[in-house]
């Protein structure tokens, strides 16, 4: 008959593989889903900014907060539709016109890189020699790939719409899920998380919008062709902070090199102005009510995030972070070093009502 000593150790190590079998299996299954979590997070991203704006909207006008959203939603809806049709034509034209200055710069490139022993490598390598089975297989992931994509943004707008509608219905359900005496602790937490994603958002969207706006207007007078479709790229990026900028800037400046080694030089200079600007005066003024993330962490996270999980990502790296920060700060600094933090956050939003 076992001794009560080699039970009690038989029945701690059953418990010990239990949890460590169960905290593999939920590891696996994050990576599995990675992708379909980060388009839901994407999602809540969407219904704090379309639930911040709703809420704005209702304190002004007296309008129930969930009338406001879909107010909010159908003018959003309205505009892009307004935008599009408006623009189809000259858009639609700019970025099909882009797309050929960007081939005739590759083939440019490619025919340089030929001539050369290295360069006919490097060619080998990006695959530049393909047989035409392989580029219809890589075409076919293109494909499929923009589809995923579509797909995936439009479970995003869908979730976003319908958490925005009603959030209080899915903080509850969650906060359902947490013990008693940590809901009140839990509630608390989650209020920061909203605060903290909903400025970063205010902010985050103007600077794409100022971003934008600057470089659509700068490279029409420079006199650099589809500055409109590289305006909006540039919008978009901005929504990833350092590598954003910097992807944007490379197309226009190879469509400024169809042009001359002149507009080459000034396209840089635009881009370097704008980003200086932005970097030195407009985010600093913006994100004094905002929550800054350090660019350190930034930047750090972009690489393990786009490592790990790829182009989704470096895309929602620096909204993680900040919720990262959050918790950190809330769940271990706090309460387990009871280390008690100033918020600036907290403090900022307080002062500005």
């Amino acid at each position: 008959m076992a001794a009560p000593a080699d039970n009690f150790f038989v029945h701690r190590t059953v418990i010990a593989v239990v949890i460590a079998a169960a905290a593999v299996l939920l590891v696996l299954g994050v990576w599995v889903a990675s992708s379909m979590l980060l388009l839901i997070f994407g999602g809540i991203l969407l219904a704090v900014l379309l639930h911040g704006i709703a809420e704005t909207l209702s304190a002004y006008s007296g309008i129930r907060e969930r009338w406001a959203v879909w107010i909010v939603v159908g003018t959003f809806a309205g505009i892009l539709g307004f935008g599009a049709w408006y623009l189809s034509g000259d858009l639609a034209g700019q970025f099909d016109e882009l797309g050929k200055s960007l081939t005739s710069v590759w083939d440019q490139v490619r025919a340089q890189l030929g001539k050369y022993a290295w360069g006919r490598e490097i060619l080998s390598t990006l695959g530049a020699r393909e047989s035409a089975d392989e580029r219809a297989t890589a075409i076919g992931k293109v494909i499929a790939a923009v589809l995923g994509g579509i797909s995936g943004l439009v479970i995003s707008l869908m979730l976003g719409i319908y958490i925005a509608a009603d959030p209080t219905l899915y903080r509850s359900g969650f906060l359902r899920l947490v013990p008693m005496r940590f809901r009140e602790h839990t509630a608390e937490i989650l209020n920061e998380l909203h605060d903290t994603l909903r400025a970063w958002l205010m902010g985050t969207a103007l600077v794409m919008i100022i971003v934008g706006t600057m470089t659509t207007l700068g490279l029409w007078l420079l006199g650099i062709p589809n500055s409109l479709a590289l305006g909006l790229l540039a919008f978009a990026l901005e929504f990833i902070p350092y590598i954003g900028p910097i992807l944007s800037a490379i197309p226009a400046v190879l469509v400024a090199s169809t042009v001359g080694s002149r507009e080459v030089l000034l396209v840089v200079l635009l881009y370097w102005a704008i980003q200086s600007l932005e970097g030195y005066v407009v985010s600093p003024l913006i994100y004094q009510k905002s929550a800054h993330i350090p660019p350190m962490l930034t930047i750090s996270a972009q690489v393990v995030l786009g490592t790990v999980l790829g182009v989704l990502g470096i895309v929602f790296a620096t909204p993680l972070m900040a919720c990262a920060l959050v918790l950190t700060q809330r769940l271990y600094v706090e309460d387990t070093l009871g280390d008690k933090l100033e918020r600036p956050l907290k403090r900022k939003l307080a002062e500005g009502k």
